[in-house]
């Protein structure tokens, strides 16, 4: 099945600021293997994530409010579909966006903005994982962790790679305040 959620990184704002801002409650309960519908935490570097299996929350209204006066790091997840997207907001304002289709053929990559520079290896990285993949015959699609990768080259969270430890602590449930936000 896979997983299919969003999450959010800001850095730039307090983690209260941004909990309240994203209409969002922390309730101190470890969540460590993101079993509720919303749990957040705290990354090195001063990013805070909020990650949630609300697909709805990723829309450029909600981003442009998140992200004022803050850096915003939004992805998207849909392992069955095999769609991803990772785009960044700064001040109310979309810097760039990456998404993969995996309706579409195995190398499909809409881009759009200034991207990091880092985007250019990691393309190249998973376009040769690719093509080497599709000449043994095919059944992973590296393309589709592009935008995951890029992601977590800048906020230092994947959704599936955190191994809490010393430096990281546990997530923890969070609770909506307000339906609409």
């Amino acid at each position: 099945m896979g997983f299919s959620l969003v999450w959010f990184a800001a850095q730039g704002i307090r983690k209260d600021d941004f909990l309240e801002r994203a209409q969002f409650e922390d309730t101190g309960e470890i969540d460590e293997y993101f079993e509720h519908d919303h749990a957040g935490g705290e990354l090195p570097d001063g990013w805070y994530v909020i990650l949630s299996s609300e697909m709805g929350l990723l829309e450029p209204a909600r981003l442009m409010k998140w992200s004022a006066s803050a850096r915003l790091v939004a992805v998207a997840i849909h392992e069955g579909s095999m769609n991803s997207l990772a785009t960044e907001w700064r001040d109310g304002k979309q810097v760039w966006s990456v998404s993969h289709d995996g309706s579409e053929s195995g190398d499909q990559l809409d881009v759009e903005g200034t991207l990091p520079e880092v985007f250019e290896e990691l393309k190249a990285e998973a376009t040769a994982a690719q093509a080497e993949s599709e000449g043994e015959g095919g059944g992973v699609n590296f393309v589709f962790d592009i935008p995951l990768d890029l992601a977590a080259e800048i906020t230092g969270f994947r959704h599936d790679e955190l191994g809490f430890d010393d430096d990281i602590e546990p997530f923890t449930v969070l609770e909506r305040l307000f339906a609409a936000g």
